[in-house]
């Protein structure tokens, strides 16, 4: 399934590097970001792309648009719900959505078992944001860590930094 959105139409620290980011695939690197565990992969090209495994039960990030950015979803196996604008989706294994840039969006997995996505960013440069806020798997209680309301609140009080905007609640 191929589904296009349409486009919906605070001072912050000053943004860190910008541009793209090379991955070296003997690098990889998987972290957990707000309950998700994100691994960079190495695709070049105007895309920055990502395996992302959501737990069941774990929430989405909170509406919220890129400035700069389209979004895809790709999902590899589970379940995946989709938010953008004032819809849901239900994506399975094979499916995929784009969501461009400026569009107000979220997911979330409400099966019963783990759901692997390919999430992409075009053009690259958000990638950014994970390696901010994620941390490390291999960390002790880095799951617990990633979902602390000291993180969270780091995550809402800099994503703007990485173009990534809340929506209002």
């Amino acid at each position: 399934m191929l589904s296009e959105v349409a486009v919906v139409g605070s001072e912050t620290e000053p943004a860190r590097e910008t541009g793209p980011m090379r991955v070296d695939s003997n690098e990889a690197r998987s972290l957990w970001v707000i309950g998700h565990r994100v691994t960079l992969l190495p695709v070049g090209g105007r895309v920055a792309a990502l395996e992302v495994v959501t737990p069941a039960g774990v929430p989405g990030p909170p509406p919220h648009h890129h400035e700069d950015a389209d979004e895809f979803f790709y999902v590899t196996s589970g379940r995946l719900e989709v938010m953008s604008g004032d819809s849901w989706t239900s994506l399975g294994a094979g499916e995929y959505m784009n969501v461009p840039r400026g569009t107000v969006h979220s997911f979330r997995n409400d099966g019963q078992d783990d759901v692997r996505v390919i999430t992409g960013f075009e053009p690259q440069g958000f990638e950014r944001f994970f390696l901010e806020y994620g941390v490390d798997v291999g960390e002790p209680g880095a799951f617990e860590t990633s979902v602390s309301e000291a993180t969270i609140a780091r995550v809402i009080e800099g994503c703007a930094q990485f173009g990534m905007i809340l929506a209002p609640m």
